[in-house]
């Protein structure tokens, strides 16, 4: 009797442990695949991720649009005579990975020299210009060099990126052959993997790599996230509607509300020089958001009148709630910046404590070199008019030929890449002078988001009109140019709390010395 019992207590717990052993080693496993267990229990207190980095490791990613285009997300996709030759396998690492693209017209027809790439998945990935070569014994033959950082689940996207579209492909060509996609994209890819390059989840400062030269971001999806990362401050910040959001490797911040300036006593008046681009951003996003009627009235009241609207002066105040008033003003720049330049003193009564400064579009027939000097003398010309001012430096916009092809304005993607990177010598340059200046790379926040682009060129909706017919095929219009003015009133906001801490050392020495 006694040896029964023992023999049914020995049994009792045998099937009581396979039992848990059943139910545990499944949990493990999918918390393990979630990645919870790789996951920080206290965020804030981490500086830097591990291995297994931000993301999911098996977040499957849908698109909104389905297998329509990308860029015309209520429109199908139309193909043209490019291939990916031999075909990519389904997965890949983060190591170098090299995909081939074939022309099958006649090389000097319809043969691009570069394509556009992009990767859609936990974040969203596309090789730089330099990293693409065409075949010297074979033109129609294009070699692209991709290396994916985040491991995941992505889709493929690609186009022919023109040196030369003739005028007629944009004015007369309802679907003009720089629209077409390389046939058989979008395609599911693999990367696999750890990380490549390691995330820090300290906030961004203007002592770091973000504000001072190329930026090292990316777009990150929400739904990707890590349960843990989902609930960061930063994360927490965006708003509900939006999934994708433009973060740093080197740091991370959070989305900015422009009243916020009302709190920073150095900012008095942020001149906004630049063109087209620029004035978009100021009128669409920053008027509204500062005015009292939170409409884009009085001078940004949209007219599609080049004199009364495209180039002329706009002033705006905003009172903060203490009764500060803050001025914002804008000024157009040209093919002519250093002139431009030479009439603001006249026409404003308060010198800049902040500037906000771009040179792009007008300057997209330009040389590199060319583009170069005429950089360092405006920036040489604004140091010398406001030599107190702060400088917040932004690199010109990339454009999208997968929408609007402007080669024959000379604005090609390889080209707009040149021009970024000669800007950012020349912003080294200045700050070895003494000028006050920071970096806000919109290029690379722009240069792989073409579904929030305007025009091909543009990237807000600027005319009322377009508010009819744009939003339904770029529903996501707007979201890139709101990731470069969280950067710069950032960067406007660090630099205010700077001007405090210096302040009150020189008065703390001056004290000392008295």
């Amino acid at each position: 009797m006694a040896a029964s019992s023992i023999v049914f207590s020995i049994m009792r717990r045998f099937i009581t442990k396979s039992i848990l052993l059943l139910v545990a080693v499944p949990t493990i496993y999918i918390f393990f695949l979630r990645e919870e267990f790789n996951s920080p229990s206290n965020v804030p207190s981490l500086r830097i991720t591990g291995s297994a980095g931000l993301f999911q490791k098996t977040a499957k990613i849908t698109e909104p649009f389905g297998e329509n285009s990308l860029v015309s997300q209520n429109e199908g996709v139309s193909s043209g005579p490019w291939i990916i030759d031999p075909p990519l396998p389904s997965r890949i690492s983060t190591k170098p990975f090299v995909i081939r693209f074939k022309c099958l017209w006649h090389h000097a027809d319809l043969c691009p020299s570069k394509y556009v790439v992009i990767l859609r998945g936990p974040t969203i990935y596309s090789p730089p210009v330099s990293a693409m070569a065409q075949r010297a014994e074979d033109p129609k033959i294009v070699e692209v060099e991709i290396r994916v950082p985040d491991p995941g689940e992505y889709k493929v996207y690609a186009w022919p990126d023109f040196e030369q579209c003739p005028k007629y492909w944009r004015e007369n060509m309802k679907y003009p052959f720089n629209r077409g996609q390389v046939m058989g994209v979008p395609f599911d890819l693999t990367v696999g993997g750890s990380p490549a390059i390691p995330d820090s989840l300290e906030p961004c400062d203007l002592h770091g790599k973000e504000y001072n030269g190329l930026s090292d971001g990316r777009w990150i999806r929400r739904d990707a996230l890590q349960s843990t990362y989902k609930k960061t401050e930063w994360m927490q910040s965006l708003p509900e509607e939006s999934e994708w959001m433009y973060q740093p490797r080197s740091c991370k911040r959070k989305r900015y509300n422009m009243t916020a300036i009302a709190d920073a006593p150095s900012i008095s008046h942020i001149l906004f020089a630049g063109d087209s681009v620029l004035r978009g951003s100021f009128c669409s996003q920053i008027w509204p958001k500062l005015s009292a009627s939170g409409l884009a009235d009085g001078h940004c009241t949209f007219v599609n009148d080049p004199v009364l609207y495209h180039v002329a002066s706009k002033e705006m105040w905003y009172k903060s709630p203490a009764g500060r008033d803050i001025q914002l003003s804008f000024r157009f720049m040209d093919d002519k910046p250093v002139s431009r330049l030479e009439g603001i003193p006249q026409t404003i009564k308060n010198a800049p404590s902040h500037i906000v400064a771009n040179l792009g579009l007008w300057l997209a027939p330009s040389s590199v070199d060319e583009y170069r000097q005429i950089v360092a003398q405006f920036l040489d010309r604004m140091y010398q008019l406001w030599p107190e001012a702060t400088v917040i430096w932004r690199t010109t916009t990339d454009v999208m030929p997968m929408i609007q092809c402007f080669s024959d304005k000379g604005m090609t993607r390889a080209k707009i890449a040149g021009q970024r990177d000669a800007s950012l010598e020349v912003v080294q340059q200045m700050k070895a002078k003494g000028q006050r200046i920071h970096v806000v790379d919109a290029y690379a926040m722009t240069n792989t988001r073409p579904d929030t682009g305007n025009d091909g060129r543009h990237w807000v909706i600027e005319s009322p009109d377009e508010y009819g017919w744009l939003p339904k095929q770029r529903p996501q219009v707007n979201d890139a140019e709101k990731a470069v003015l969280d950067a710069v009133f950032e960067a406007m906001l660090y630099d205010d709390h700077l001007r405090s801490v210096d302040s009150r050392s020189l008065g703390s020495v001056e004290q000392k010395s008295a």
